[in-house]
């Protein structure tokens, strides 16, 4: 099947608006970019729809700073309501602490955390928005090696 480039470039969009909300360069919550029955297998833990993946971000730490850069994205998809996305994910975080000022400048020798293989399913609402089916990594390298 031929899907129109304008599918790939609208999926494409919602994986980057993902990690900017991920990241707070753009307002909104993270978990409304999941469909209702959504899930995220996020640091061995199965988040099932939005609220409990917003829930589960609001646990981590005050001054937490992190980046998620995006490379090697390539989509498969057997129609224009379904695209299957897998992409490499470099992972960077800085735990600053709650007093820090966000606008500081983080180390980044420290920062890299992880680079993970990201497989992602996403389905096309009603409204045309391309929403989270089932987000999942696998790390290929770590700062620790394990």
């Amino acid at each position: 099947m031929n899907i129109n480039a304008h599918v790939f470039k609208a999926c494409e969009q919602a994986i980057s608006r993902f990690y900017a909300r991920l990241d707070g360069l753009e307002a909104g919550p993270v978990g409304a970019m999941f469909a209702a029955d959504g899930v995220w297998h996020r640091q061995g833990a199965v988040l099932r729809g939005g609220a409990a993946v917003d829930a589960a971000l609001a646990q981590r730490p005050a001054g937490r700073r992190s980046a998620h850069l995006i490379s090697n994205l390539f989509f498969n998809a057997q129609d224009d309501l379904q695209i299957r996305a897998s992409y490499l994910l470099q992972v960077f975080r800085h735990d600053a602490g709650p007093e820090a000022d966000p606008r500081d400048v983080a180390p980044i020798a420290s920062s890299l955390l992880a680079i993970t293989r990201t497989e992602d399913l996403y389905q096309r609402a009603g409204n045309g928005e391309w929403m989270l089916l089932n987000k999942q990594s696998r790390p290929l390298f770590t700062q620790s090696g394990a």
